[in-house]
């Protein structure tokens, strides 16, 4: 019976997709996605990592917990476990499961499910393996630290950090629970299933949706899980069709033929917003990412922190979003993003010649001084460069543009090369730590240490901010490295994107899935009028 649903599924989805059939074709319970598949390499929850299949794959699993927006704060929620009890210091974990949670194929979710799917992340060791890791759990002690108490209890012992990280964590595609019984049963040579959910759930995940199938540079099919712990969502299949070129993706939602075109270029959003069309609409939300310019702070003129406010200074902020982004970002100068615990609206800098040629006089270079900016040759990059390159100039400092291969810009980088570097940076959870600890602590030895910015009181806040407990101390800690940073760092953030997407005007909820995004996608808020 379900082989005959699934063929009826897809051939009822091809009929209309490819027929170019009407809008009204489109069933009421059925989502049909325009998305470029090609980037897809696997949905299984312990080695995805790319943003587009994570949201996928967190279709298809449920964690231990869930990040939703709280009151406007990304916030790790219950999932699966419907409950957990923080001890010992804020380094054991006593999460107690859903009685009624289930695998897409009935089977209930225990204890041993969960273990089993945090030993295999750690055992196969792909990219999201980092995670747990960084939460300390190893592949080295997991049998000490991911522990069992009973059939709906699961231990976990920690580094002693604040719970927001931990849960925060544990609420990424890489925590989504997969069926020991099912994974097990299609082990091939020692893989832990990872060639079986390569493509598909199958009775493994225990998310609002069950993959049902990835056709490589074709489509991925998802079908609502009738058990799902959450409900039944109101879209009952999603069908996800390969569709690489953004102007493809573009006529096809404005014809009806698809309800939601994933990626159109910045273009073709400034186009439709700027002249709505009947029947479609513009969604944007804040991404989770930032675009920076970084000094390497032991590089000549840039020891001195007066250079590196007159940078700050001379950069017009406006014009890079209005005339590069198309006004697709946000002015946000800290490191903490819009919509995360922490954030505090503090943009000081704004473009100002006099006020940058005067901090260039007092520290010595009043006749300014030759740089070189590297950066990647993407079209928004060199674009970005060469205003910058322009609003230097203005005060003097002759900055010469280097594009390379992102490959050799980030080894260079790494190996505290630069001089100048203009980049971006992309968050992997929703806690203010995601970005402290690379933007100000050195010692972890991400962007501070490329900058050679050996800033001790910065990494003590950093640090002390990570292991608080205390909700209210914490905010405080960080709204104090908040204001050191912004006025000490070799950094100068130049915004926070926009997230768009171009959809059908009868789809409900959208905006309420995309909050969050690339961190989180939740397409049970999405239905249709």
């Amino acid at each position: 019976m379900r082989k005959r649903v699934m063929v009826w599924c897809l051939a009822f989805l091809s009929c209309f997709l490819f027929a170019s059939a009407s809008f009204a074709a489109i069933p009421k319970d059925s989502l049909v996605i325009a998305a470029d598949t090609q980037i897809l390499i696997s949905l299984d929850p312990a080695v995805c990592y790319e943003t587009f299949a994570a949201q996928i794959t967190e279709a298809g699993y449920s964690g231990l917990t869930h990040i939703q927006p709280v009151n406007g704060v990304l916030t790790p929620v219950p999932a699966l476990a419907e409950s957990w009890d923080i001890l010992e210091d804020g380094t054991k974990y006593v999460f107690h499961l859903r009685k009624n949670a289930r695998f897409s194929n009935g089977d209930p979710v225990t204890a041993d499910d969960v273990i089993f799917s945090f030993q295999r992340l750690l055992s196969i060791g792909k990219s999201p393996a980092w995670l747990l890791e960084e939460i300390g759990l190893t592949k080295e002690n997991m049998n000490e630290t991911i522990l069992k108490e009973d059939d709906m209890t699961v231990v976990l012992k920690t580094k002693p950090l604040a719970p927001n990280i931990i849960l925060s964590i544990l609420g990424g595609s890489w925590g989504g629970i997969v069926n020991k019984k099912v994974v097990m049963a299609n082990e091939i040579n020692g893989d832990f299933g990872e060639a079986f959910l390569q493509d598909k759930s199958a009775g493994a995940g225990a998310g609002p949706y069950e993959i049902v199938e990835w056709k490589r540079n074709d489509h991925v099919l998802l079908r609502a899980n009738q058990y799902y712990w959450g409900g039944e969502p109101a879209i009952k299949q999603i069908y996800i069709k390969d569709v690489p070129e953004a102007t493809t993706q573009f006529l096809l939602v404005q014809k009806g033929d698809v309800d939601v075109a994933w990626r159109v270029t910045t273009e073709q959003a400034a186009q439709l917003r700027d002249s709505p069309q009947k029947g479609v609409k513009l969604v944007t939300v804040p991404s989770q990412s930032n675009e920076y310019v970084a000094m390497n702070a032991q590089w000549g003129p840039f020891k001195d922190e007066r250079v590196v406010k007159a940078v700050k200074y001379a950069i017009d902020y406006d014009a890079i979003i209005d005339s590069v982004l198309k006004g697709f970002a946000v002015l946000n100068q800290n490191f903490i993003p819009i919509g995360y615990f922490g954030y505090i609206e503090m943009n000081p800098y704004k473009k100002d010649v006099e006020k940058a040629r005067q901090l260039l006089k007092e520290a010595g270079y009043s006749e300014g001084f030759e740089v070189e900016l590297l950066t990647n040759p993407t079209q928004i990059r060199m674009d970005e460069a060469v205003l910058i390159q322009s609003n230097l100039a203005e005060v003097g400092i002759k900055a010469k543009v280097t594009t390379m291969p992102a490959s050799e810009m980030y080894a260079k980088y790494r190996q505290q090369g630069h001089q100048m570097i203009l980049a971006g940076w992309g968050i992997d959870y929703p806690d203010p730590d995601a970005l402290a600890k690379p933007f100000a602590n050195y010692r972890v030895k991400q962007l501070a240490w490329r900058t050679m910015w050996y800033d001790d009181h910065a990494a003590d806040l950093a640090e002390k901010a990570g292991l608080e407990l205390n909700d209210e101390r914490r905010l405080e800690l960080y709204k104090e490295l908040q204001e050191y940073w912004i006025e000490k760092s070799p950094f100068a953030l130049l915004y926070q994107p926009l997230d768009f997407w171009v959809i059908r005007d009868n789809l409900i909820g959208f905006e309420e899935a995309a909050a969050g995004y690339s961190i989180t996608f939740d397409f049970t808020k999405i239905s249709k009028k």
